[in-house]
């Protein structure tokens, strides 16, 4: 399989996709099949069910737990293409889930996550109820975290306004902020010219490979449903030399008759090799298309923890200034000075929390890069390799069948 880099800890399938329910509650079940030999596992093989909103489920995880890591991509869901599934779409989505689950399985960041471990081998009501407790977890965060004062919201307001302009630049430079922002002074030069310019070739490469590749799937769409139709073209041609053939003497009949007879073959080479094609070639590529707006997403979050920090250090500055203000200020209550220090104390770690997850993702993008664009390239060749045999054999096939054709019909000039 594309995609899956050899010494894996695991050998994982989707199979057995099954049509459950009707109508707005139907979708598909897969059997999720495992085989590892981790100790953490209670069993080398296990076997689950699992739905596409639990393939959902682990991404979202992932996308949570592993800031500044490239989550591989799932197949797009279309609530309207529910109503028209057919077998093609059905094995689509599965042999696109099955690279999914086998992309994140060989991740050297991703491949021991506890939530991976949970969806390859906890039982169809274990992992509602562990999925559903965690997901729990997960909303409750914010809730607990969100309790903003009015002027922190107009701080953030007033720290937006000011640092829009330098977060494209800032956002995709790939050192941390720790040397260029101090935790209470101002930042340095916010410009692009200033940023790391590997980073930023490389930000610039990934927005037009983007858009390079989804035209060449675009492409190769085409190229697939050509082939299916010349095959339908020949099969068609075929025969309709077969019927022409009976108003002609026998053995002009019979020349014609093979004619169709090899159309026929040949349609069913072009029809394979369109199949073919669909698989190694199409795929791969609506593949590779979705991960590269995986990088992108991450390169988003990114510029998103800069904001965050942005703010956090906005709202310690607007602290900093309400706190000396009230210590100037004559007669001023002791109670409102506590209170503006404590409001300056959590500010500052919300400030120094914001500059370490902006960092992390900052020390997990270098790698990770490297690794995305390395693993991309590679593929990207075997990929092409494919490409060419599958139409070097279907021209080798389609030569020698016409071929065979050409001593018949010299026969019929003597």
């Amino acid at each position: 399989m594309y995609g899956i880099p050899a010494g894996s800890k695991y050998h994982i399938t989707v199979t057995d996709p099954v049509k459950q329910g009707e109508g707005v509650g139907a979708h598909i079940s897969y059997k999720v099949a495992t085989k590892t030999a981790l100790p953490t596992f209670r069993s080398q093989h296990c076997e689950v069910i699992r739905r596409f909103r639990d393939f959902s489920w682990l991404q979202a995880r992932l996308k949570s737990q592993y800031r500044g890591i490239i989550i591989p991509p799932l197949p797009e869901k279309n609530v309207v293409e529910k109503y028209k599934w057919n077998n093609d779409a059905i094995e689509s989505r599965r042999a696109a889930l099955q690279v999914f689950i086998n992309r994140v399985a060989v991740h050297p960041a991703l491949q021991d996550s506890p939530d991976l471990q949970l969806f390859l081998e906890a039982s169809e009501t274990e992992f509602a109820i562990e999925s559903s407790r965690v997901m729990a977890g997960m909303e409750s965060q914010p809730v607990a975290a969100g309790k903003k004062t009015v002027a922190g919201a107009v701080s953030f307001l007033r720290s937006l306004s000011s640092g829009a302009t330098s977060l494209v630049g800032k956002a995709a430079g790939t050192h941390g902020i720790g040397s260029s922002m101090g935790m209470g002074g101002s930042s340095s030069s916010s410009s692009e010219e200033d940023e790391d310019p590997e980073y930023l070739r490389l930000r610039a490469y990934m927005y037009e490979l983007e858009g390079h590749l989804a035209e060449l799937h675009r492409q190769a769409s085409r190229l697939v449903r050509h082939q299916h139709s010349m095959g339908s073209a020949i099969a068609e041609f075929g025969a309709s030399m077969a019927a022409l053939g009976r108003y002609e003497d026998q053995s002009v009949s019979e020349s014609f008759a093979r004619v169709g007879e090899k159309a026929e073959t040949i349609s069913k080479v072009c029809e394979t090799t369109s199949e073919e094609l669909a698989r190694s070639f199409e795929a791969p590529l609506k593949e590779f298309s979705r991960a590269i707006k995986s990088a992108k997403r991450v390169m988003a979050d990114r510029s998103s923890a800069l904001v965050a920090h942005n703010r956090a250090r906005g709202e310690v500055e607007s602290r900093r200034v309400r706190l000396a203000k009230l210590r100037g200020t004559p007669g001023i209550q002791e109670m409102k000075i506590a209170e503006a220090e404590r409001d300056l104390n959590e500010a500052q770690r919300n400030a120094e929390q914001t500059k370490a997850t902006y960092e992390l993702i900052v020390r997990r993008m270098g790698p990770e890069m490297e690794r995305f664009q390395k693993e991309r390239a590679q593929e990207m060749s075997w990929v092409l390799r494919d490409f060419v045999m599958v139409e070097g054999k279907m021209a080798a096939e389609s030569a020698h069948l016409w071929r065979s054709l050409v001593p018949g019909l010299a026969d019929i000039e003597q």
